[in-house]
């Protein structure tokens, strides 16, 4: 591990300490922002999609169990070739907007159910097992797409709101705290070269006014008087 580059008690480094410090907090502040705008959204589709998710599953169960019937009495090539006929060209309509960076997709399509005379068969040659198979499938494409972006925005809030927890908690815990720390380092090291240049400068003060002082002259004895 490399070690600690010495930290310089200067007043420009206090200066750039004091500037990434309101960096890091203006920063912070930012994405605590942008998490609380997510969250907000994220809560909106999860009420969304789970009501919508819910019906869903009970089309699949339902058509597994109906599928499982018609194959059994119509026979599967039937089934698959009515499949072919009914075939249909979905075309969706795809949106964006954008929160605080974060892009959410948004997608409508036509309406899939159809009636008897728009699948492509003769409604007379085919028994009702078939007819509930198809609308039961429409239904449950319908549910398929109005889900479909929900699932997909899900992800992309959530994979960025676990990256926004990340960036904060590093901030609030380690940068912002070490840029703290940094701070009262500097500034206690320059107050305490302050004081002791203030102790120098009356030291030599002192010094200067003894020298400034006129000097006793010297007794003169009894050798100096004859």
């Amino acid at each position: 591990m490399a070690a600690t580059e010495p930290i310089k008690a200067t007043r420009d480094e206090l200066l750039r300490t004091r500037r990434d410090l309101k960096t890091a907090r203006e920063g912070k502040e930012i994405l605590e922002k942008k998490k609380e705008a997510l969250l907000g959204r994220f809560l909106q589709m999860v009420r969304q999609y789970k009501g919508k998710r819910e019906a869903l599953l009970k089309d699949i169960k339902a058509l597994k169990d109906l599928l499982a019937l018609t194959k059994a009495r119509e026979g599967s090539v039937t089934v698959r070739s009515l499949a072919l006929a009914t075939a249909q060209t979905v075309e969706l309509d795809v949106s964006m907007d954008n929160v605080m960076g974060t892009k959410i997709f948004h997608m409508r399509h036509p309406r899939l159910r159809r009636d008897l005379l728009s699948r492509g068969y003769n409604p007379a040659s085919i028994s009702s097992r078939i007819e509930a198979v198809a609308a039961t499938a429409e239904r449950l494409l319908d549910r398929m797409l109005d889900i479909a972006h929900l699932e997909h925005n899900l992800k992309t809030v959530g994979k960025e709101m676990g990256a926004l927890n990340r960036k904060i908690n590093a901030l609030e815990e380690t940068i912002i705290p070490e840029l703290q720390a940094k701070l009262r380092y500097i500034q206690d090291a320059l107050e305490q070269a302050e004081r002791e240049e203030i102790f120098r400068l009356k030291m030599i003060k002192r010094v200067q006014e003894r020298k400034a002082q006129p000097q006793p002259e010297p007794a003169q004895g009894p050798l100096a008087a004859s």
